[in-house]
């Protein structure tokens, strides 16, 4: 496949980046935490936008949520449904809506350095738009209190963050050029409740021929602790694993519809 072909010339003068945040009834400290921190980067904010999908929230959490989107001048893409969590259709509603020249997918309980941001754009720069970014994960323990965090707070709270020993691939940072999750049709829907579909799109995107650049020697970004789901649903996790394995390597999922249009 040929990349430049597929990926076309660099757009100098559009919006640069679209960052994407999945949610389903999180409308607390977590989901402020990552807005905020989505603020405090040294990136100028008029050089891109916050994106909240919101899958399937109840109305009190998703009333929330839109209040908080409006304290930090994020754009809220709902979906009404009833559904299985999928967070690749969550994310994948918010690319089809996206208008940066980059995404850049994320999670709800993530805080960024402030440079975080910069670095991603300055990775694609270097790489002629050819790179899906990531990053390592640093977990917070437990003993880290819930509650508002301040740019100021950043260095302490990352002192106390240790990397993960599952690199994976990185579902909390993967960002690439918007043309891209086009080109391959967003992440794989078939994946439900919690799943493959972070590492999925990074052989998917190795496949296309983008190099997957890790920039965790540049930046980083902190996992706010939180009781997982991930257990609760040993059928599904099965059922994801198997897809991974067996689909990993095809470029393009989806058929032709993807993020609910066609």
């Amino acid at each position: 496949m040929d990349l430049v072909d597929s990926l076309g010339e660099r757009v100098k003068d559009s919006l640069q980046l679209s960052a994407i945040i999945p949610v389903r009834n999180r409308s607390d400290d977590r989901l402020e935490n990552c807005l905020r921190a989505l603020r405090w980067q040294d990136l100028p904010s008029e050089n891109y936008e916050l994106l909240i999908s919101d899958f399937g929230s109840s109305p009190e959490e998703a009333l929330r949520t839109r209040e908080m989107a409006a304290t930090y001048g994020a754009r809220i893409i709902r979906t009404d449904t009833d559904e299985i969590w999928n967070k690749s259709r969550a994310l994948n509603v918010a690319i089809r809506e996206a208008e940066g020249h980059y995404v850049f997918c994320t999670d709800v309980d993530m805080i960024f350095e402030p440079n975080f941001l910069s670095t991603l754009l300055s990775v694609q720069e270097e790489n002629d738009d050819k790179a899906l970014a990531v990053c390592r994960c640093r977990d917070l323990p437990e003993s880290v209190s819930e509650r508002i965090w301040s740019r100021d707070d950043y260095p302490r709270l990352k002192s106390q963050g240790m990397f993960r020993k599952n690199w994976g691939g990185s579902g909390a940072c993967q960002m690439a050029l918007k043309s891209f999750f086009y080109e391959v049709r967003g992440y794989d829907e078939n994946y439900k409740f919690w799943g493959m579909e972070d590492n999925d799109m990074k052989y998917r995107a190795a496949r296309f021929g983008l190099k997957v650049a890790w920039i965790q020697e540049r930046t980083s970004m902190l996992h706010q602790w939180h009781p997982s789901d991930r257990g609760k649903k040993p059928l599904s996790k099965l059922i994801n694993d198997l897809r991974f394995y067996i689909t990993r390597y095809r470029v393009k999922k989806n058929r032709k519809i993807w993020g609910g249009r066609a």
